[in-house]
């Protein structure tokens, strides 16, 4: 179930990033934080343009890319593209080789987090199945 954000909730999220808001960083917020969909960049332009909102290709972009680096959103390398998860806990995720949709596993994969491993300082653990959805294997 994807949960709704608001104008003041997504207000109060980028401000805990001490991210500055402004109409179109709200724009891309509203989106990507109310999508369940996993959207690429060019999805997220194409859903604002179709939806009246003036903002170019770079601006959604540069904004994802600062939302990435802040720790809002997370990027999922799909089949062709790169797709982007405002889910930033802990889940994983299958990806279709065929179409390259992305769909949260929320199953407790029950992983026991290393502090290291071979020395090095694990800080995050990713796991993702590779194989074909429900609809590409019909």
């Amino acid at each position: 179930m994807v949960e709704v954000y608001g104008k003041d909730k997504i207000v109060e999220i980028l401000g805990g990033y001490n991210i500055k808001v402004t109409p179109n960083r709200l724009k891309v917020a509203e989106v990507i934080f109310n999508s369940k969909e996993h959207p690429s960049i060019d999805e997220i332009h194409t859903t604002l343009t179709r939806n009246g909102k003036n903002i170019s290709f770079t601006s959604v972009y540069n904004i994802i890319k600062m939302f990435q680096s802040a720790g809002i959103v997370k990027e999922i390398k799909s089949k062709d593209r790169s797709r982007y998860d405002a889910n930033t806990k802990p889940h994983s995720h299958f990806i279709c080789k065929n179409c390259g949709r992305v769909i949260d596993i929320e199953e407790d994969l029950n992983i026991d987090f290393p502090e290291k491993v071979n020395s090095m300082k694990v800080e995050s653990i990713e796991v993702n199945y590779f194989g074909l959805c429900q609809e590409c294997a019909e």
